[in-house]
């Protein structure tokens, strides 16, 4: 009742920043409209997976992924076909609120910056890996990569030091979690895309 509730109170929070946008026709704005949105909409989508769930504690990930993605194309790509989201994800891996939260708010800003800028012709594909990764301070850990084959970022871009909101919330995300995240030039392919790594272990995720 408690996941029923919260998602509901998400969900009137989206209706409300759609409302808003009635109210401006500048494109950035409307953008930053669109993220907000986005960004609400992957914290209500943890709690209707657990509420749908049997397990009330934990979420099952790969089900969970596969929905965001699917939700960030609608949004970003509506009818396009020449833009594809690959979600790839190990079956059995489930995270408590306190991580899935942190964890599909980073997945929803990588996927979204992919979406809006590594691919001015419209042509491309992101990648969607999430695993079990090798272990952290002897407890099990998880990989998250999130990659595109599109016009790719400079190599030592550093997200502490980034003008963009997401991936400072990228930077952020991840020390709540105590991950670890690298980028890196995706070699493979034509084009020189991007790729984001995060390990990160079951610990309690940090206040921030």
């Amino acid at each position: 009742e408690i996941h029923h509730r919260v998602k509901n109170n998400l969900q009137i929070i989206s209706s409300l920043l759609s409302l808003q946008t009635n109210k401006t026709e500048d494109p950035a704005i409307l953008a930053l409209f669109g993220d907000s949105r986005n960004r609400v909409q992957s914290m209500s989508l943890i709690h209707e997976k657990l509420y749908q769930s049997d397990d009330l504690a934990r979420v099952d990930f790969r089900d969970y992924l596969q929905s965001l993605s699917m939700t960030l194309y609608q949004s970003y790509l509506q009818d396009s076909e020449s833009v594809e989201i690959d979600v790839e994800v190990e079956k059995g891996i489930r995270l408590g609120i306190d991580q899935a939260i942190p964890c599909g708010l980073i997945v929803n800003e990588l996927v979204s910056n992919s979406l809006k800028h590594a691919f001015p012709e419209s042509r491309g594909r992101v990648r969607v890996l999430f695993d079990r990764g090798a272990m952290i301070d002897d407890r099990s850990a998880h990989r998250l990569v999130v990659e595109d084959d599109g016009v790719g970022l400079p190599v030592d871009v550093d997200m502490r030091q980034a003008e963009s909101l997401g991936l400072k919330l990228v930077s952020l995300l991840a020390k709540q979690l105590h991950a670890t995240v690298t980028s890196s030039v995706v070699t493979e392919g034509a084009r020189p895309g991007t790729r984001y790594t995060l390990e990160f272990s079951d610990h309690e995720p940090l206040e921030i």
